[in-house]
């Protein structure tokens, strides 16, 4: 399509001309009863007017009532002061002082053209809020924050990085932030955690003339919003955009480049409500309300883009409650370009930040439309002193130790020997249900685990049971210790978990004697008493499971096969990680060490923490994530089942897990890790690589073995299920019917080490 404007007067006219005019004639304009907001733009064409061709500028051309939704921006659109009405009325209904003119004359001699436009507010929400999604582990642009205050809670959307060249923060709503110094909380894994403080550097307001010095704007306020948030700790956030990637350089606008070009370009945002929106620039400070005498502008006015340019009927573009603070990024023109060429994520460039929404009623029967409100980066980084950062963990996937479950899960497939094809054909159909194929894996995007409506089998005991506590009508309140146990820990005549089952596995694999043995002993760090939910029951976890999957087997539950076979995968990768199976899972408790505080309400406090801190998610996500193509590879040699391997009970299936454990701390001792992790001060991408090269070898054997350990138990309980005889069908679950299963709460239920004997069957002592 050409992009030759069309030979009009007034195309010379420019940005400020417009404001002139409209700041002489605002008050004129709003006196009409009809007029609700005016905006600086283009003359939007009615859809379905026809084009101009070279011997006429349009055979059609519609009187009806224009509204933004069924009109647009042409590559012909000429300068105009946009006047939006509460109602379309012909010229013929009006009385003669009601009419708002077509074109506003300057005292200059300059003409500026008015184009009205039907857009009632509307003051109901009528698009319904999307389901909020948290991040695993890495928070950054595109992720909700909470705050609270006067018991209300509120919540919005991360736009980006920022730093002033000494502290990095979070740039947000200030609405949201608060106050300085209120504490600011999002869900990480599923918890909700504090992230940090709201700053005391804050925008709420700015005068017109003052924040776009040189330009008309009396009594005018744009207005801002913006607040920042000082985090705690660097190293759990990230300056990817979320769905967007790395950004790329800000456009940088003042007076002196801001232009009517922004009109009808396409912008991108994530939203925390909403994720993913396209839409268009839609107009130029919106003058949207008065109040006190004085009037209020929004930089940028988005809405969506139109329907030829999405390929739906009608526009498809919503903003909902909790996007305030939403990063938008401009498009690049990709235009005569060819595919090789188009635009990649780094060549979006951040442009404003959105503050709140105008819903806007469109005629007729079509829903209302929301419409986005925001103010342009580069002035609010200019008054803040602040500039984007663009390159901060951008190698850290979102995840929390995903890949190595999913990848173990992917890899236990390769160990299943071919002794029962039924069950090999079973597995191999809902692969895709229990992980994730390699591309997925490699690519580490497991973000909003947490709160999906679905999630891979392989991570459901983590981000499907453990975040959802008391809700779709199940509580699995002591899932957390079926994912460790403390193998490692000395009872008062020094004997630990380890040794006393390996002493005597007959006897001592009985959940009784765990219990008796975690009454002798006491929290290594504050001396109390271990409370319940602490104590660990891994093994008896593989028992449990292992005797459910031989009931599903036998009683022709396919299904509820899969689904514990899947699960019991999660299980089973925390036993052949030496942190899982450790005291020492979070550092030394014995190894007190002076941290000090280098940001946030606390800087240059000090406290005693444990020695290697945080080594937990540095070695099994930052160091697993980092080389997760070396573990992929890697584990594709585990072996195969062998026959003389098979078991027959769930006691052996635990009894089993307990050997794989002694040779995981064999491999591996914890403490070594611990040291390692607690000895380096380097970046947490230099520590992940010195951690490899430490022990990236032995993870991966390590790995292998839970991974053929995992194939053993699927084909044992199915073969004492008599899987091959009794299953009548090997077909593939849907996600919905996969959740479902692990929804129920009787489905293989989570109990605390004093209750599980009840649910294992024999032998028990």
């Amino acid at each position: 399509m050409a992009t030759k404007r069309l030979d009009r007067a007034y195309d010379q006219l420019s940005l400020r001309d417009l404001l002139d005019a409209r700041d002489q004639y605002h008050i004129h304009l709003m006196r009409h009863a009809n007029v609700i907001a005016t905006a600086i733009g283009l003359y939007r064409i009615r859809t379905k007017d026809s084009w101009p061709t070279e011997r006429s500028e349009g055979k059609v051309h519609g009187t009806y009532a224009r509204t933004l939704a069924n009109s647009q921006i042409r590559y012909y659109s000429w300068p105009a002061i946009l006047v939006f009405v509460e109602r379309w009325v012909t010229e013929k209904d009006l009385e003669p002082g009601d009419l708002v003119p077509k074109t506003l004359y300057l005292p200059d001699g300059r003409s500026v053209p008015v184009c009205v436009i039907e857009a009632p507010k509307e003051g109901r929400n009528e698009i319904r809020p999307l389901k909020t999604v948290f991040p695993v582990n890495n928070i950054g642009g595109g992720w909700p924050v909470i705050a609270r205050n006067q018991g209300q809670e509120y919540a919005a959307t991360i736009a980006c990085l920022v730093s002033d060249g000494h502290t990095v923060y979070a740039l947000t709503n200030r609405h949201v932030a608060g106050e300085a110094g209120e504490i600011i909380y999002s869900r990480l894994g599923g918890k909700e955690q504090r992230i940090g403080v709201s700053s005391e550097k804050h925008l709420t307001r700015a005068l017109f003339t003052t924040h776009y010095p040189g330009w008309p704007g009396r009594d005018v306020y744009v207005n801002l919003d913006v607040g920042l948030i000082d985090i705690d700790n660097l190293d759990r956030w990230t300056a990817e955009i979320r769905h967007v990637g790395q950004m790329g350089k800000m456009v940088d606008l003042s007076v002196h480049t801001i232009s009517l070009a922004l009109i009808g370009r396409d912008v991108r945002g994530t939203g925390a409500a909403s994720g993913e929106m396209e839409g268009e620039i839609a107009a130029l400070f919106y003058r949207y309300k008065t109040n006190g005498g004085f009037e209020y502008v929004a930089d940028l006015l988005i809405g969506p883009r139109p329907a030829e340019d999405n390929k739906a009927k009608e526009p498809t573009f919503a903003t909902h409650p909790g996007d305030s603070g939403t990063l938008w990024l401009l498009e690049p023109d990709d235009e005569g370009k060819s595919p090789k060429s188009k635009a990649k994520h780094k060549d979006y460039q951040p442009l404003a930040m959105q503050w709140g929404r105008n819903m806007l009623y469109s005629a007729g029967e079509a829903r209302p439309q929301s419409y986005v409100l925001a103010t342009l980066l580069s002035r609010v980084c200019a008054e803040l002193g602040v500039d984007p950062v663009r390159n901060w963990n951008l190698d850290q996937p979102d995840t929390w130790s995903a890949i190595g479950h999913f990848s173990i899960a992917n890899r236990a497939q390769v160990a299943l020997s071919n002794r029962s094809p039924k069950l090999n054909t079973l597995m191999k159909n809902n692969a895709d249900i229990i992980s994730h194929d390699d591309a997925t894996i490699l690519a580490g995007e497991f973000s909003g685990m947490g709160s999906a409506d679905f999630v891979a089998l392989a991570d459901v005991p983590d981000f499907y049971w453990k975040p959802r506590i008391a809700k779709q009508g199940f509580a699995r309140t002591f899932e957390g210790p079926n994912h460790f146990a403390d193998m490692d820990q000395p009872d008062p005549n020094g004997k630990t978990l380890l040794e006393l089952c390996s002493d005597d596995p007959t006897t001592f694999i009985d959940p009784r004697k765990w219990a008796a043995f975690y009454d002798s002993v006491t929290d290594l760090e504050s001396g109390d008493a271990i409370a319940e939910k602490y104590r660990g029951l891994l093994p008896f976890r593989v028992w449990q499971t292992f005797d459910a999957m031989v009931e599903f087997a036998a009683a022709d539950k396919p299904r509820e096969f899969v689904c514990a076979a899947g699960t019991l995968t999660h299980y089973i990768g925390d036993a052949c990680q030496p942190l899982h199976i450790s005291y020492l899972h979070d550092g030394d408790p014995l190894r007190l060490v002076e941290y000090t505080f280098t940001r946030g309400e606390r800087k240059g406090q000090t406290e005693m923490r444990r020695f290697g801190k945080g080594v937990h998610g540095g070695y099994e996500d930052t160091m697993i994530s980092a080389f997760r193509e070396k573990v992929l590879a890697g584990l594709l040699n585990t072996p195969k089942t062998e026959a003389e391997e098979m078991i027959t009970t769930g006691f052996e299936a635990a009894k089993l897990t307990v050997e794989m454990m002694r040779k995981t701390f064999t491999s591996i001792p914890p403490m070594a890790v611990v040291n390692e992790f607690g000895s380096f001060l380097g970046k947490p991408k230099e520590r992940a690589e010195h951690l490899w090269r430490k022990f990236g070898n032995k993870t991966v054997k390590n790995m292998q073995s839970g991974a053929h350990l995992l194939a053993v138990l699927w084909e044992s309980a199915w073969a004492v299920g008599n899987g091959d005889t009794n299953v009548t069908s090997t077909a593939g679950l849907t996600k919905d019917q996969a959740m479902a299963i692990c929804a129920d709460f009787d489905f293989i239920p989570s109990v605390s080490i004093s209750r599980i004997g009840a649910l294992l069957k024999p032998p028990m002592i």
